[in-house]
């Protein structure tokens, strides 16, 4: 899962009318925040908010025995498992990033997380040889699907193989939640998960405001700040989940088309109007890297702030603002 690497400068000063709640929630933490609101009457909508999440946790998180997920994986080359509907569609999502990000976003990924771990318990890279085997596990389209009904049934290939939802499942969970939201009459609202949120309307008539992680500083630095109004906001650094071994940084954001941590960035922040596809794109920007990764994220309708593995800034017109301020003398 990721981490927190947002700081939600609003959220530091309280004001009137504005009701957060924060619980664990998908591996993580998670808030929801109404503006323009009292506590009683944004009870009812943040109770319907984590009701999503509660649901995306049991569904789609491979680490919890039973959810249909796990299911999935514990199948893995023995033929087709009928699935839930909301996890057939994040699935569906996740195939077609995969193919639309040219491998750069792969949701079998997940063969390889026994293998690179970042828990503290082994900070040295696996072997050359581990890698290179698990890596022919690492396929999106040895990952199938098939409709049934409203829902469907999925299959992968081989033996060993696994589906990873970090990725993009709590961006799916905040979409879903804030279609909740707004179908009680709220619009001015900030929902997070971990590194993601989606920012709707305004707090007190003006837009959220955001704050932008130094990927070298420490975990209340910040790099820059960024409103945000009815847009999803997602960072993915190389400073978190991260170990230093013979001077080289070692870290969770794993290339699935060499299996190793990818080296063209530091951090990327990436604006759009869906979170799952700021989750899906912050993966494969950071992958990606600079001017072309900027390209990409034009083409999917979304802005992006990119720190380079050299410490350098790139961003996309709508963000060159608040690059101009994270630039350092």
């Amino acid at each position: 899962m990721a981490a927190i690497v947002l700081l939600l400068v609003t959220l530091a000063r309280p004001a009137e009318g504005v009701v957060t709640e924060t619980r664990p929630a998908m591996g993580s933490v998670a808030s929801v925040t109404i503006a323009g609101t009292t506590p009683d009457a944004a009870a009812p909508a943040i109770e319907a908010a984590f009701a999503v999440f509660r649901q995306v946790e049991w569904s789609m998180n491979e680490w919890r025995d039973g959810s249909p997920l796990a299911q999935l994986n514990a199948w893995a080359g023995r033929g087709w498992l009928a699935l839930p509907g909301d996890l057939c569609e994040v699935l569906a999502l996740a195939k077609e990033a995969a193919v639309r990000t040219g491998g750069r976003f792969d949701p079998t990924w997940a063969a390889l997380s026994d293998l690179w771990r970042f828990d503290g318990s082994a900070n040295v890279p696996p072997p050359d040889d581990a890698v290179r085997a698990r890596c022919t596990l690492v396929d999106h389209r040895l990952l199938e699907l098939r409709p049934r009904g409203a829902a469907c049934e999925a299959r992968l290939a081989r033996p060993g193989m696994r589906v990873g939802l970090g990725g993009l499942a709590k961006g799916w969970a905040l979409d879903a939640a804030a279609r909740v939201l707004r179908a009680r009459g709220h619009r001015n609202f900030l929902l997070q998960a971990g590194g993601d949120l989606y920012a709707a309307g305004t707090r007190g008539g003006r837009p959220w405001r955001v704050g932008v992680r130094d990927p070298r500083g420490g975990p209340l630095d910040e790099l820059t700040e960024v409103d945000v109004r009815d847009r999803a906001f997602s960072t993915s650094g190389d400073y978190e989940h991260a170990y230093l071994a013979d001077g080289q940084r070692y870290h969770h954001l794993i290339d699935p088309r060499t299996c190793r941590p990818a080296t063209a960035s530091r951090a990327v922040t990436v604006l759009a109007r869906r979170a799952v596809d700021a989750e899906i794109l912050g993966k494969s920007l950071f992958i990606q890297g600079g001017e072309r990764a900027l390209r990409e994220a034009s083409r999917w309708g979304a802005e992006a702030l990119i720190v380079d593995a050299d410490g350098a800034v790139h961003a996309t017109r709508g963000l060159r603002g608040a690059a101009a301020t994270a630039e350092r003398p």
